[in-house]
């Protein structure tokens, strides 16, 4: 009796896109075989070798029938489709007993070998803060919005670029380095730029009873959270152990996963009713890894911007001639308490220009020594501005298992300007 005996695909897994598969198979020179291709979406959905695609009316061209072995191989190509939601297919290679044929090995007469495409998802890039938006304006803007398959490697760059303003009663602004030996601008220190910690993937659930100081939480999803993920708000919650101050907030973390009664254990002992929204954030590209698959390497700087011209700094007018510490402004474009003011008149010895108090208005502002000054003086302040701008690139080496956003937490970067 002749044999079929091996039956292999050139590859096993495919991307969510449209592409090919090179099926082969092996047997005896005369061994007769018959090959259907069936989408797993449907059973009733077969591979029409004549057309290249898939069907729902079954004819003779979805199947190659009494195939005779010419030599100890032979095969062909399956056109797969572009399939967003992912699919299976499965090739089936039937050998004809009628023919005096088997499969090798086996009493069988059926070989099969399946084919995993993978699902579309989709990636997108934004900003985020816990702060009261109406101090950065422009965060939570989606950037760079990108399509790819499930769990595939790649090598895509996506370009980021983000101006956040303040634009709050007053519009004091952001805080920088001023001007020093090395730089005639305003900066923002090598410590304060966007690092691997500041990007996150959050993932949210729901609890599935209530706590009380408990380190023991169930909820209703473990899906994509893993050891090390912070838990960042519970809803209604007044007791969520948090601490610390904008940028550098101490979170409870996950200390371990129970998959099989989706228990969580935490950190700290916090509070929660049953039912209750929770949010989990996975910061920096490891633990975004560990949660959703994707590997991202993060390359963003930020840098102060004014909406004075194209200068770094904040911009006031003096509004009224000036003979004291307490300056009247007009057009305020960031100030903060700390910076310095510099323009035409101001006396800086002995720190004389130092802002020490701002108005929550805007104005006035209050500096450490007597000035004299013009009305309409245009004032430059330096070591704050009312924007920045955020700008640089984020790779994609690997897309995630699911669709995804991944946030920069902007609250380390961009440190609001202080009254007093």
């Amino acid at each position: 009796m002749k044999e079929i005996k091996g039956l292999t695909v050139s590859q096993t897994q495919v991307t969510s896109k449209a592409g090919a598969i090179r099926y082969t198979i092996t047997g005896d020179i005369g061994a007769v075989f018959s090959v259907q291709v069936v989408d797993a979406s449907s059973q009733s959905k077969f591979y029409n070798f004549t057309t290249n695609t898939f069907t729902t009316s079954f004819t003779s061209e979805n199947a190659l029938s009494n195939v005779v072995m010419g030599k100890n191989s032979t095969g062909g190509t399956i056109a797969i489709p572009d399939t967003p939601g992912g699919n299976t297919y499965k090739i089936m290679v039937f050998a004809d007993p009628f023919f005096d044929t088997k499969i090798a090995g086996s009493n069988n007469y059926l070989l099969t070998q399946t084919v995993s495409q993978e699902a579309g998802v989709t990636v997108r890039f934004s900003t985020s803060s816990d702060q009261d938006n109406t101090n950065l304006v422009g965060i939570g803007a989606f950037v760079g919005s990108t399509t790819g398959s499930s769990n595939t490697a790649s090598n895509i760059e996506v370009a980021f670029t983000e101006t956040l303003i303040d634009s709050s009663t007053g519009a004091h602004g952001y805080k920088w380095t001023a001007p020093g030996s090395t730089t005639s601008d305003n900066t923002l220190a090598d410590n304060l730029q966007p690092k691997d910690s500041d990007f996150y993937v959050e993932i949210a659930t729901q609890t599935n009873g209530s706590g009380t100081d408990s380190t023991s939480m169930i909820v209703d999803s473990v899906s994509n959270l893993v050891v090390g993920m912070s838990l960042v708000d519970i809803a209604d919650s007044s007791d969520e152990e948090q601490s610390g101050t904008l940028g550098v907030l101490t979170y409870p973390t996950i200390t371990a996963v129970n998959t099989d009664t989706k228990t969580l254990t935490l950190s700290a002992a916090p509070d929660w009713g049953d039912d209750k929204a929770v949010k989990f954030r996975a910061y920096g590209s490891e633990l975004i890894r560990q949660s959703i698959g994707g590997i991202f390497e993060f390359n963003l700087i930020v840098y102060p911007e004014s909406t004075y011209g194209k200068g770094t700094f904040g911009v006031v007018y003096v509004n009224g001639a000036v003979s004291g510490t307490e300056i009247a402004i007009d057009g305020n474009k960031g100030v903060s308490a700390g910076a310095t003011i510099i323009g035409a008149g101001i006396d800086s010895k002995d720190g004389a220009n130092v802002i020490s108090t701002v108005h929550s208005s805007g104005t006035p502002i209050t500096v450490a020594g007597t000035q004299t000054l013009a009305d309409n003086t245009l004032l430059k302040i330096y070591g704050a501005s009312d924007q920045g701008k955020i700008e640089g690139t984020i790779t994609i080496k690997k897309f995630p298992s699911i669709s995804a956003d991944i946030y920069f937490d902007v609250d380390r970067a961009f440190v609001l300007s202080t009254l007093s």
